[in-house]
């Protein structure tokens, strides 16, 4: 009997008492969620389990880039009969990178600031502007082009791009 006696003593002490009261502790903040478990007589060491969450939220907020285009400037006019033909050098300390669209912006401003022109060719380098209209290139001048010839702007409304841009195509002016 004392077998059974012993038995629904350590089931009671496992299924809880009156006198001990356990008690559960949740505190939320700002920086997230801490829950302490304990027993009343305060003894935690034994007995509890301490949990503890913490949640961080970082917001970054950046400045959107001006949309501008790359400036330019005009090296080379010539007057034909059907409207000028113009030469235009970036300035590439105005530009991070080049995209088919700021090619477009920067012909786009140049016929509606510099009408007439006819015909307008794109480089980015002094080099490759020298080497435009010349008819038997030299090694080096080719390699100018390849590098740094942009596009042109043919019959006042067609860019055709060139070099590293080829793969942009044709593209018109107003459309």
């Amino acid at each position: 009997m004392t077998l059974v006696g012993l038995a629904v003593f350590l089931i009671a002490a496992c299924s809880g008492d009156d006198e001990v009261d356990d008690s559960t502790t949740t505190v939320t903040g700002d920086s997230g969620t801490i829950t302490t478990l304990s027993t009343a007589g305060g003894d935690t060491e034994s007995t509890a389990a301490d949990t503890a969450t913490t949640t961080t939220t970082t917001t970054t907020t950046t400045e959107a880039p001006e949309l501008t285009f790359p400036e330019y400037q005009i090296i080379s006019r010539e007057a034909s009969d059907d409207g000028d033909i113009v030469v235009v050098l970036l300035d590439p300390t105005t530009y991070e990178s080049l995209s088919d669209i700021d090619i477009l912006n920067v012909m786009s401003d140049l016929v509606e600031q510099f009408s007439p022109v006819y015909e307008a060719h794109i480089v980015e380098t002094q080099a490759a502007a020298d080497a435009l209209f010349v008819e038997e290139p030299t090694e080096d001048e080719s390699a100018a082009l390849a590098t740094a010839y942009i596009a042109r702007l043919e019959e006042g409304f067609r860019i055709v791009y060139v070099g590293r841009f080829e793969e942009s195509g044709v593209a018109i002016l107003g459309s």
